[in-house]
């Protein structure tokens, strides 16, 4: 499997198998140095994908490892006190070095903890889940939770390096692989109309090429990040899905034995604002009736009850995105093309929620 390699903001992203070599090359700086590489894994990267490093490049058998368990929950500043203390110990300098090894919380939390220890120490990402290769270790967001509302606290924070090794999705049960693919059908119609065309001829279930869908993914998702490093405008777009996806997956986070998963949140998201696309800047009923279906098709209808409704959009009030009391909404006008900082009435919200609820039936 060929290489691919992205440029984005200052750093840059190698996607294949054999990026093993290149990693070797880039740490190859710490093999006699004295300056440490700790490795921040989750129970489930330090089962199924640091083995692999390991056996790839010897220089992991002297890294520090820092582990965490899996979760949302665990994405908070309590945490980040923990890891702070733990890289302070084992003398932890300006010039060492923290590898994220895992999904978007992982990418997320280490970037944060690196970025605001001794006002900044370098890290780097490889991603282990679908998301977190399209999506979470790209574009230099990095951050945690506050009080149970998402990436309340932040950076924008720059990884010295992404390395994508797209045989690590042969690690996930189905579920988190299946996660990852909200943020893939999300690229796919906020770019253009082709990539979208290709992408809905495939079944999830289907696709063994993931590669070629990560490249492209990535791509997209640059593409934005780097017309708009600091998410002041154009970007924005890329919070397609995600102004009720948010809200719906903190809701679950407090409410359900088995809290939905990122992905899982925003493709519920993606069809209500798919909705309110339709209601509010015209995006065509036609295209609706391909995008809706499809996402309907690939995964589970998340149980919403309308007497909830009031507590999911107390927790959208919590959004970053929003201004003063205005709910502030990214919006399609078709496939491909879109509108930034659109304020919705909160009784088409609920409208938005109650189409999706009818979904259900």
């Amino acid at each position: 499997m060929e290489q691919s390699i992205i440029n984005s903001n200052g750093y840059s992203i190698f996607i294949g198998n054999d990026v093993y070599d290149t990693i070797r090359s880039f740490l190859y700086q710490y093999e006699f140095s004295e300056h440490k590489i700790f490795v921040l894994v989750d129970e489930n990267s330090r089962k199924y994908c640091l083995p692999r490093l390991m056996s790839n490049i010897q220089l992991f058998q002297k890294v520090h490892i820092i582990e965490v368990p899996v979760g949302e929950e665990i994405k908070n500043i309590d945490t980040c006190q923990r890891l702070w203390q733990e890289l302070a110990d084992n003398n932890a300098d300006r010039n060492s070095i923290l590898i994220n090894l895992g999904g978007g919380i992982i990418s997320d939390l280490g970037g944060f903890v690196a970025t605001s220890f001794k006002r900044g120490i370098r890290y780097l990402n490889i991603p282990t889940t679908l998301l977190s290769m399209v999506d979470a270790s790209i574009g230099g967001k990095v951050g945690v939770d506050m009080s149970g509302l998402k990436n309340q606290i932040g950076f924008f924070s720059n990884p010295q390096v992404v390395f994508i090794i797209p045989e690590f999705l042969d690690t996930l049960p189905e579920h988190q692989l299946r996660s990852g693919f909200a943020e893939v059908i999300k690229h796919s119609v906020i770019y253009e109309k082709h990539y979208w065309d290709d992408l809905s001829s495939q079944n999830f279930k289907d696709i063994k090429n993931w590669k070629e869908i990560i490249d492209w993914s990535v791509e997209i998702k640059n593409y934005f990040v780097m017309e708009d490093p600091l998410d002041t405008g154009f970007r924005k777009v890329l919070n397609f899905g995600h102004t009720i996806g948010h809200s719906i997956e903190t809701f679950s986070l407090h409410h359900d034995d088995e809290p939905l998963l990122h992905g899982e949140a925003v493709a519920a998201g993606l069809i209500c604002e798919i909705y309110l696309s339709n209601k509010f800047s015209k995006f065509p009923k036609s295209e609706m009736d391909e995008v809706i279906p499809y996402i309907a098709a690939n995964f589970k209808q998340y149980p919403l009850r309308s007497g909830n409704f009031d507590l999911i959009i107390d927790i959208m009030k919590h959004d970053k995105k929003n201004t003063g009391d205005t709910f502030n909404f990214t919006l399609l006008t078709s496939i491909g093309n879109s509108l930034i900082n659109q304020e919705i009435d909160v009784n088409l919200i609920l409208e938005s929620l109650r189409f999706y609820q009818s979904l259900e039936a």
